[in-house]
């Protein structure tokens, strides 16, 4: 147990210097935008497709995780709609913003770093990418076009194509279909993919501290603060625990699974909430600070779950 927190501690350090390279302004202002870019497109999918293609079918194909992590997240999302809509008061695009960013994880920067220094596999990380991709992004953009009075359809047609698109969706299936038909895959090819891969703890923690330290500036009134505080205990202590239910006692998971499953409902809210916010104009600060609160808790929150799980 203390090994695997020695082993976290110094990735929650990459979010710090990160965070302080940006307070003090030491890199340009689109370095975030850049390194992002970099992990987005190259090193996230190359870890993907590595991990896969070297791996066994029945890891991969874990059907009742993939439904676990369905019937979790479209339960949580409903809940914590009704939650935000009815108890806070709130509109409908804001309490769908206040809802994802309450449940919808960073599995790429946050996640697969994590799960690389825990497990050294992150075979759940790809099944959850492929459930957003496919299920719960497109879901999400296709309320606030109906909400906001966009075209839904074309939302949810453009949704769908752009997770199509999306090279930690398909580059994830290309490796897969590779394993499936059993195509040797050259010796050079899997090295590549794995020296790509190799900068995405350093960089996608640095670059997640990075950010936070541009969203840090826009706590504007304490009713911000406070909703982004409860937000960070959704993501981090009630989603965990619904995660921990639906495992266990729904599809009755095997202890590394429900692990995993517990630890993907417990990573910070992605930046991707905060993108959706700007696209719709709906609490666009509440979800920057809440995508900031989320990350900084995180450290406290997956140290304690490790301690008293003895991982």
């Amino acid at each position: 147990m203390e090994t695997v927190i020695e082993k976290l501690i110094p990735i929650f350090i990459l979010a710090l210097i990160g965070f302080a390279a940006g307070k003090f302004h030491i890199l340009p202002q689109n370095t975030s935008d850049a390194l992002c870019s970099f992990l987005f497109y190259f090193c996230a999918p190359s870890v993907s497709f590595a991990n896969i293609v070297t791996s066994d079918l029945n890891s991969i194909f874990n059907f009742r995780f993939a439904l676990a992590l369905i019937v979790f997240e479209l339960t949580v999302f409903l809940f914590l709609y009704f939650i935000y809509r009815k108890l806070f008061g709130l509109n409908k695009p804001a309490s769908v913003i206040h809802s994802v960013c309450s449940f919808y994880g960073n599995i790429s920067y946050v996640g697969i770093p994590v799960f690389l220094t825990l497990f050294n596999n992150v075979i759940p990380n790809i099944i959850t990418i492929l459930v957003h991709g496919i299920l719960t992004f497109p879901l999400a953009v296709f309320l606030l076009d109906l909400f906001t009075g966009s075209d839904s359809g074309k939302g949810a047609a453009h949704a769908i194509l752009s997770a199509v698109k999306n090279p930690n969706i398909f580059v994830p299936l290309i490796g897969a279909l590779l394993l499936f038909v059993k195509l040797p895959i050259p010796k050079l090819v899997i090295d590549t993919a794995e020296l790509l891969g190799k900068p995405t703890t350093t960089a996608g923690m640095f670059a997640l501290g990075l950010t936070c330290a541009q969203s840090g500036d826009l706590i504007t009134s304490p009713k911000v603060f406070w909703n982004a505080l409860f937000s960070a205990i959704m993501k981090l202590v009630f989603c965990p625990v619904c995660a921990w239910l639906v495992g266990k006692y729904i599809f009755n998971l095997d202890s590394w699974w429900l692990n995993s499953l517990v630890i993907m409902a417990m990573l910070p809210a992605a930046l991707n909430d905060y993108i959706l916010s700007q696209r719709y104009h709906a609490d666009e600060t509440y979800a920057s600070i809440s995508v900031l609160m989320s990350n900084l808790l995180f450290s406290i929150t997956i140290s304690l779950y490790i301690m008293f799980n003895g991982l």
